[in-house]
């Protein structure tokens, strides 16, 4: 039912206005892809109580990402600030056991966002890390959102 209504707004959005002949067709359309993905891509509908239960999850993760970004970022300010400059950068290669690729994907990504660290390379659960200073790159294994990952990864498996 909520992939109905998010492709029936899809259409909406992409007509740009609504008439009663709009609508119609959208219905149709709507219905037509529905029936297609169920039937020939093997979409099920009790697949999206799962996907909602995930987004939530991931719309949390984004919330505590943006608190992360935040306090690198004043981290990073500190370190440029402060006279005479203490931080050692380098590469680091650290080992995070993540079982699903999205998740990987995710903390891969999350590393690269927050200020003084990159991600230069990710094979399997080990990850290639430039950053400012290595010591705080050895505790990214430990990181709040790492966490997170690990709690999503149990939570879909039930």
């Amino acid at each position: 039912m909520v992939m109905c209504i998010f492709l029936f707004l899809l259409w909406l959005v992409l007509n740009g206005r609504v008439t009663v002949e709009i609508c119609l067709i959208g219905v149709v359309l709507t219905a037509a892809i529905y029936a297609f993905c169920v039937y020939a891509l093997g979409y099920h509908p009790k697949h999206e109580r799962r996907i909602l239960r995930r987004l939530a999850m991931y719309a949390v993760y984004v919330v505590m990402l943006v608190w992360e970004i935040f306090k690198a970022n004043m981290a990073v300010l500190r370190v440029i600030l402060k006279k005479p400059h203490h931080y050692e950068p380098g590469i680091v290669r650290l080992r995070v056991p993540l079982k699903e690729n999205i998740s990987r994907v995710f903390l891969s990504n999350s590393i690269t966002l927050t200020p003084g660290t990159v991600t230069v390379s990710q094979e399997g659960d080990e990850y290639l890390v430039l950053c400012l200073n290595k010591d705080d790159a050895q505790s990214i294994p430990d990181w709040s959102l790492v966490k997170y990952l690990r709690k999503v990864e149990e939570a879909m498996e039930k």
